[in-house]
């Protein structure tokens, strides 16, 4: 399994989808299926097909639910992901993660082996200019 690899620039639709790149859409054909989960991080969102959700879905029930910094971890990941399938080869992003990710018309896919990435076209280009 190679995995979510590399980085691909595509456009979002005036409803918030997307084409998923043919590498991406082979790697979700052959070894998950068409059912994601998309969580929102600061500035970005991850994308995970569902068995790799679940994999870590069990790490994070395995948090220490007294632990504040633990319980606040727990919560932010939860809180902000949503369930989302890929259909007709497009991913439809909720308004409200469009949001918190600051995603308009050109955003960034990057591959990060059992999930990928989504980012603002502009908070790429500054991240990767700042390495």
């Amino acid at each position: 399994m190679s995995g979510f690899l590399g980085t691909y620039n595509v456009s979002l639709d005036d409803k918030g989808r997307f084409n998923v790149p043919a590498k991406f859409r082979a790697v979700l054909e052959r070894e998950y299926g068409s059912h994601l989960v998309v969580t929102a991080m600061s500035h970005y969102l991850i994308v995970f097909p569902q068995p790799e959700w679940e994999i870590n879905r069990e790490r994070l029930k395995g948090l220490d639910p007294f632990d504040k910094d633990d319980r606040d971890k727990k919560r932010k990941i939860s809180s902000r992901a949503v369930e989302c399938e890929i259909k007709s080869g497009k991913i439809l992003i909720p308004g409200t993660h469009r949001d918190i990710a600051d995603l308009d018309k050109e955003v960034v896919l990057v591959g990060s082996f059992e999930s990928f990435e989504i980012w603002s076209r502009k908070k790429w280009d500054e991240i990767k200019d700042a390495e």
